[in-house]
Parts: C-alpha cells; structure tokens; sequence
C-alpha cells in the first residue's frame, strides 16, 4: 500500500510541476500579448496624428514608429517559440520522420546554431539569442541542472543556414538539418518503425492493453455457445519512458569552431550519430548493460522452433514470423533486423544469385519484410555470432527529454592544442510487449 500510495504522490508532484509549468508560459505568453498591443496601439495613433495634420511623420516620429516595429516582430518571434513550447509540454505527441521546417516562420532560431551555443560556453560569455535559447531550455524543464549552456527541444527541430562569419542569408551557406531528424536518420530502429517522442519533460507512461476478446450473444445477454454470459474486458498495464543520462564527447580545435563555416552541420551530425549509436547499443545489446536504458533484445524470447545454438535456416526465419503472427499481432510496420553475421548467412541461404525467392536484395526484404542491419544487435556477444530480431516495430518507444546541456572543456587536452565539449542528453527507450510481438534468433558460434 505504501508503495502504491507513494507512486500517486511521485506521479501526482510531477503533474503539478507541469501545470505550474504550463501556467507559468501562459502568463508570459499573456502579458507578451497585452505589450504587444500596446505598441500596436502607439504605432497607430503616431500615424493618425500624422494623417489628421495631413503631414509625413516627423524625423522623431519615424524613429519612434521604427523602434516600436522593430519591438512588435521580436515579441512575434517569442510569443510564436513559447506557443511552441506550451503545446510541447501540453502534448508530447510522436514525431513524424519528415524535415522539421521551425526556421521558415521564425527568423530569430534561423540564426541559431549549436556551434555558437558552443563557442558561448567556450568563451563563457552567453548572449543574445543563444542566452534566450538557454532561458527556453530552463523553462522547458526546471528540474534538470544545466551544468553549461542549455539548447531547448524547438531548436533541435529547425533547418536553418549557417555562416564563418555567424549571419544568415549571404552566399557559401551551409545547411544544417533538424537535430532530431539527424538522430532518427541515424537509428536502425527508428527506420524500422519505431515510436519517436520529443521534448518530454516529465516520465511518459504508455498504457499498454492486451488480451480483449469479443463474441456474440443470445438475446437474453448470455454466452451463444457456453451459457458463460458475456466476455471479460482485457487487461491496461503500463510502462515508463523515464530520463537516463547520455554523456558524449566531441574534440576539436579551437579555430575550426570558430572559422570553419560547415562545422554546425558537422557537430550536429556527429552528435546525432553517436547519441543514437549509443541508445541502441544499449536497446540492442545481448543483456542489459550497467546504466541507461535496458535491451529490449534480452526480453524477447526465440521463435518456437529456434535455439540458441542452432544454425539459420529458411525455415528458422519462416518460424519467426509464424510465432509472432500466431499470437494475432497484425502491423504495418513488421520488419527484420539483424547484424551482419545474420545478413551474410541469409544471402548465402539465397544463393550466389539470390534467386530464392523469400530473399529480395534489391528491395532489401526478407520474405516480404523490409530488413536493417546494424552491428549494436546483439552488442556484447562474440564476433562471429548471428543475431536477428523480428517483429513489430511500432511496439517499440524512443523518447528524448527536453533539449542539450552544452558543456566546454578547453583544459583535459590543452596540451594537443585542443578542446572538448561535452554534450549532455536525456533519453530513453522500451518496449512495450517484448513476448509477444517479437521473436529472436541467436546463433552462438
């Protein structure tokens, strides 16, 4: 009971900091808005004056109607990032894969980039839009310590151009792409299918529900065929998306963060690279590892007809299917996924020329299903092993808490001339059921 009593009141404190949270930013967002008109107003009567006289407006008049104008397109720019940010905190719905286009309607973040955040923290001197940034990444999560400079959720979903010299819109650019699509890109599993939640700033519980039957009746409510009256509802359990600190390391010298037009795009695609290599060595690895997220490889069990030991066959991959489709799970997004050990050994099932038909290389599918390969299935066992994982792959859940502490280390390699910045982030991932929606293969050689 007191266990029970004390999960209410964690999960009853987290729901009050969001709704303090949420109220909070629609203050601001309220009082932004009652400014705004405000100057909207001056701006108005500065031109009534002037067309009631029949005049231009004065040399002081223009500068005033210039300086409330340039007022009213910076309040547009925060009131739309916090009604962003409010409907993050609101929703935390799953992301799409497409390209996140934020910069297009907001020109303050198409001026923002991570490198800059990161030559702040290096010179510790954080101002202008990189210290607003800082502030909206505080705001989207007041529990979480930023040890260095704070880059919030929304500016992980931008596009924007990057320059040498720090301004946008002049020739040489280089594009830099969303944040949070360069790490989903980079995710087997989130190519395979998987759920991808973003700017959660709290634990997200997902309501799983299994086990719901259906059958008809007679007229007077009881069973058809048994007498048994009707059918039980089906079980809700849950599982928790919670934050698991990721620590990545990226070395540089300090002239290319600052002369180096391309290195925004470079940092943020190397970053993205590493955080989800690393995710899935974890999800993916043979056990669970000491810290982070724990492998949703381990939890699956092996097809009905497969060992640990024995070798892969066409049917020990028809196996896998049956045994995940006899338990009536039905999905569009149903895909392999195997290390390279498992591909080679499937190609050689196929042929020299790949005529068998359940193996199709051109459209990278195994009996009908898409299949992806990555070298973290399986992590920890030996390296002539095969490892293949088949199943749903909606029923698995990637979650990234709020945005990215930036922290700079210009002194562990100081004497090699260089610098390191330390990129902090918060994730996690699960999946919801392990038992019967997927099913493995391992081959120990």
């Amino acid at each position: 009971y007191r266990k029970r009593r004390t999960q209410r009141q964690c999960t009853s404190s987290q729901e009050q900091i969001k709704n303090v949270k949420i109220k909070k930013v629609k203050r601001t967002l309220k009082s932004l808005r009652e400014e705004r008109q405000s100057a909207i107003d001056e701006m108005t009567a500065l031109v009534n004056v002037s067309e009631t006289e029949d005049r231009n407006l004065t040399e002081e008049e223009t500068k005033s109607f210039d300086a409330t104008e340039a007022k009213v397109k910076e309040m547009d720019a925060r009131i739309e990032r916090m009604e962003k940010s409010l409907e993050l905190a609101k929703n935390n719905m799953p992301v799409t894969h497409a390209t996140q286009n934020i910069a297009t309607s907001d020109k303050d973040l198409r001026k923002y980039s991570i490198a800059e955040a990161a030559r702040s923290a290096m010179n510790n001197n954080v101002e202008g839009i990189v210290k607003e940034m800082h502030q909206e990444a505080l705001n989207e999560d007041n529990g979480r310590i930023f040890r260095g400079v704070g880059v919030p959720a929304i500016a992980l979903e931008k596009r924007a151009n990057f320059l040498a010299n720090g301004a946008a819109g002049q020739a040489n650019s280089v594009e830099a792409a969303s944040f949070i699509d360069q790490v989903t890109a980079a995710s087997v599993l989130a190519q395979a299918g998987a759920n991808v939640y973003t700017g959660l700033s709290a634990n997200r519980k997902l309501p799983i529900i299994a086990d719901i039957a259906a059958e008809y009746l007679d007229e007077d409510g009881t069973n058809a065929t048994a007498g048994a009256g009707a059918t039980a509802a089906g079980s809700v359990t849950a599982k928790t998306l919670s934050p698991k600190k990721l620590v990545s390391l990226v070395t540089y010298t300090q002239e290319m963060l600052v002369q180096n037009s391309s290195i925004d795009a470079a940092l943020e695609r190397n970053m993205a690279n590493v955080i989800a290599s690393q995710m899935e060595k974890n999800l993916l690895a043979l056990s669970d590892q000491d810290k982070g997220p724990e492998s949703i490889f381990e939890d699956c069990t092996e097809g009905s007809g497969t060992t640990d030991s024995a070798n892969l066959s066409a049917t020990a991959l028809f196996d896998l299917e049956t045994s995940v489709l006899g338990n009536s799970v039905s999905s569009d997004r149903m895909a392999y996924i195997c290390n390279s050990n498992a591909l080679a050994a499937i190609k050689s099932l196929a042929g020299e020329n790949f005529v068998t038909q359940f193996f199709d290389n051109a459209q990278r599918t195994v009996n009908g299903y898409p299949y992806y390969v990555t070298s973290n299935l399986g992590a920890g066992g030996g390296t002539d092993d095969e490892f293949i994982l088949f199943g749903a792959m909606n029923d698995i859940h990637l979650g990234f808490f709020g945005g990215l502490d930036l922290v700079a280390d210009r002194f562990s390699e100081a004497h090699k001339g260089l610098s390191r910045l330390v990129v902090i982030s918060m994730n996690d991932g699960l999946v919801a059921r392990p038992t019967t929606h997927f099913k493995r293969f391992i081959d120990v050689n």
